[in-house]
């Protein structure tokens, strides 16, 4: 299985915790974007402030929520850690990934969303953001 340790090394070096300050502020921003929408939704009916508060959040919003969730899952189902959880682990809680990410997929999704579609840069954005994922897992692999 790709997750297993294929050394028989002790793999308690790589041991996955959900208990740093990184995570916690993953899911305070999070929180954060769900408290700012409901407040909003509270405090107006414009349609149209919804629509853009969702049209500028939904990138985030889905690469926040997809890490928190990437996290829990490989917590729960490899607490001991190994390499290559571990490694996946620390691309997110280091934050590069998504310091980086999140607005180049943001520019991506704006653009592909104002020319509807004449200029294809959504699915671009994303291949560069899983390229990013793919060389910062690299460098914590190593």
């Amino acid at each position: 299985m790709l997750f297993e340790s294929s050394t028989g090394a002790s793999s308690s070096s790589y041991q996955i915790q959900l208990d740093t300050p990184a995570f916690g502020i993953i899911l305070a921003v999070l929180a954060l974007f769900f408290l700012m929408f409901f407040y909003l939704k509270l405090s107006t009916t414009s349609k149209r402030a919804l629509a853009g508060f969702i049209e500028a959040t939904e990138v985030d919003v889905a690469f926040l929520g997809a890490s928190v969730i990437l996290l829990l899952y490989l917590a729960a189902n490899y607490p001991s850690g190994n390499h290559i959880a571990w490694a996946i682990s620390q691309v997110i809680l280091q934050g590069y990934w998504l310091a980086l990410a999140i607005p180049i997929v943001t520019v991506g999704n704006t653009v592909h969303g104002k020319t509807r579609g004449a200029l294809a840069w959504r699915d671009s954005s994303i291949v560069l953001a899983l390229i990013l994922f793919a060389v910062l897992f690299f460098l914590n692999y190593t």
